[in-house]
């Protein structure tokens, strides 16, 4: 039987009384278990984490929660406490459900890939959703090339989102981009407000992807948390190392949940 952290957003009220609840379902169906607050979490990510993890929140606490998840032993599924939801495959209602399932490992795991930023040749972090790569100060315009062996496209803009195949139904889509299937390896490169008029672009990520800025003071931005300056101008995007392994109760893939969701608003 594997063992299971609940990992919950302390902020969010009924997430906390879902957690209090799974205090008292979870020593029926498993051996080993904890129930930790998001910031408790953070605080011992360094450490070995059980085999499921199990996040009560919305998108931003999915994405906090496997920031530093390496092992590819870890299994992932989300509870929906958020508003859109596109990470997480449980519904609040649907929990004591999924519980049982998860003790009975009654489910499907999909590889979802993730990005490795490097800023000036230094290692930054890894993306779920997206890399956005803007000027330092609101109101002002970086010039940048993008890539990859050749160069494939120069702008003016206020920056450029490079994003997952699964971030594309996030910030990427709301500034334009198209919705990517995860299975596909890709990085989606979404130009914020060019000036030259510069499309959104899907472009494989067999090979590295380069942002050099040319002009203008820039910083990275990792999934909405972690900013780094970029100091030489140099950004550089691979696929990473560590896939994030997530946890389904049916046989359809989590495009096929993110889409209907982005599109009419249900699963």
């Amino acid at each position: 039987m594997a063992s299971l952290t609940v990992v919950y957003a302390g902020k969010r009220p009924d997430a906390v009384a879902a957690a209090e609840k799974l205090r008292e379902i979870l020593p029926k169906h498993f051996e080993k278990w904890r129930v930790l607050s998001l910031s408790e979490f953070e605080q011992i990510s360094q450490s070995p984490v059980d085999d499921v993890l199990m996040i009560l929140g919305g998108d931003g606490t999915v994405l906090r929660a496997t920031r530093h998840i390496k092992s590819p032993n870890v299994r992932v599924v989300g509870v929906n406490f958020g508003r859109a939801g596109f990470l997480c495959v449980i519904e609040p209602e649907e929990l004591e459900t999924a519980v049982k399932k998860l003790a009975a490992e009654d489910y499907h795991v999909e590889e979802i890939m993730r990005l490795s930023l490097y800023v000036d040749d230094k290692y930054v972090g890894d993306a779920l959703n997206e890399i956005y790569v803007s000027s330092t100060r609101p109101g002002t315009v970086i010039e940048y090339r993008v890539q990859q062996r050749e160069v494939l496209a120069s702008d003016v803009a206020d920056g450029v989102i490079l994003s997952t195949p699964v971030g594309s139904t996030a910030y990427a889509f709301s500034s334009g981009g198209p919705i990517v299937d995860e299975r596909l390896e890709t990085v989606v490169v979404v130009p914020m407000a060019s000036m030259t008029n510069l499309r959104p672009m899907v472009i494989s990520i067999a090979t590295p992807l380069q942002v050099s800025v040319v002009k203008g003071r820039a910083q990275a931005l990792v999934d909405g948390h972690t900013v780094t300056p970029v100091e030489k101008g140099e950004v550089r995007v691979e696929k990473s190392l560590h896939s994030i392994h997530m946890i389904s109760f049916d046989e359809r893939p989590l495009f096929s949940r993110r889409l209907r969701k982005r599109l009419y608003g249900r699963p």
